[in-house]
């Protein structure tokens, strides 16, 4: 439990320098777009590479049932976020295409790791590069298509996600460890190196992007908290019951799917200016309910997990 409050209260504190910074007109939002380009198309992908190919294939490949719930429910959130940002909520495709990462993309990236481990220990890691596989190998490409500029091709437009190195690198590592190749060990510190400056950058980024786009409060912000931080892990918590995940495994997922959305759906925003004030709106209130709503998932996950 002290882990999440220290990461709850780590992230504010970035997120808070960043804003800081950005009201201080200190960097501009410009500044803070290349911010973005620089987590999005360096230090992020060097992140997902290196924690995905040090992976085994039998790691990848030995619990089937944790894979097929992890891509039904983020999925499955992400297409009813995306539905209803369109047909109810009145957005366009590009719009909707970052409302469907608001809702169904948990912050598997920069925080999974970082709370698991200090709960479950190593084991855990199966279980966040398994969502992480779901996030930014399906998600994110399905993003970057719909957000493609009007217009665009639908094959041009998914050529152009595949294009970017935020998808390409999940997918060679993925690659790599299912032909059980395994990269030399001096490959992995250049990487981690680059890779590790992602979280701190990302969530600086936003605070500046928050102090131009203010936080406001709309009945869509609490839609989607609400989907995110409630329904999202609900869902997950009964589908594992029906397919008989139990144990940790249960409990890792349920509270996998209870991070707040992932960051890249800000730097996204901000990097094609689509649905900004929306998305950080969302993770602001999606991480301070993270602050309630984690002890409590974590309590109703144990109980059922046997």
């Amino acid at each position: 439990m002290t882990a999440i409050i220290q990461d709850i209260v780590s992230i504010f504190f970035v997120l808070g320098l960043g804003y800081f910074a950005g009201r201080r007109t200190l960097f501009s939002q410009s500044e803070a777009e290349a911010f973005n380009r620089l987590v999005l198309d360096f230090a992020f992908p060097a992140a997902l590479f290196v924690s995905i190919v040090n992976s085994t294939r039998e790691q990848l490949l030995s619990d089937v049932p944790m894979l097929v719930a992890s891509a039904i429910i983020f999925l499955g959130w992400y297409l009813v976020a995306f539905l209803i940002a369109m047909f109810i909520l009145g957005h366009n495709r590009n719009e909707a295409g970052i409302a469907g990462l608001s809702v169904g993309a948990p912050t598997v990236g920069f925080l999974g790791m970082a709370v698991l481990n200090s709960i479950f220990g190593g084991p855990a890691a199966l279980a966040v590069a398994i969502a992480s596989i779901v996030v930014n190998v399906l998600q994110i490409p399905l993003s970057v298509f719909f957000v493609a500029p009007p217009g665009a091709s639908p094959a041009g437009a998914l050529a152009n996600a595949l294009r970017q190195p935020v998808v390409i690198a999940p997918l060679v590592a993925t690659a790599l460890v299912a032909a059980g190749i395994r990269l030399p060990a001096i490959a992995d510190a250049p990487l981690a190196l680059i890779g590790h400056s992602t979280t701190g950058v990302a969530v600086f980024a936003a605070g500046v992007l928050l102090s131009v786009h203010r936080f406001r409060f709309s009945g869509e912000v609490a839609w989607n908290g609400f989907a995110k931080m409630i329904l999202m892990p609900a869902t997950m918590l009964a589908l594992c019951l029906a397919l008989g995940i139990r144990g940790d495994r249960l409990e890792e997922l349920v509270l996998l799917s209870a991070l707040p959305p992932a960051f890249i759906s800000v730097m996204l925003a901000g990097k094609t200016d689509t649905y900004v004030g929306p998305a950080s709106s969302s993770l602001i209130i999606s991480a301070l309910a993270f602050a309630g709503t984690a002890p409590a998932w974590m309590a109703i996950s144990r109980y059922f997990a046997g």
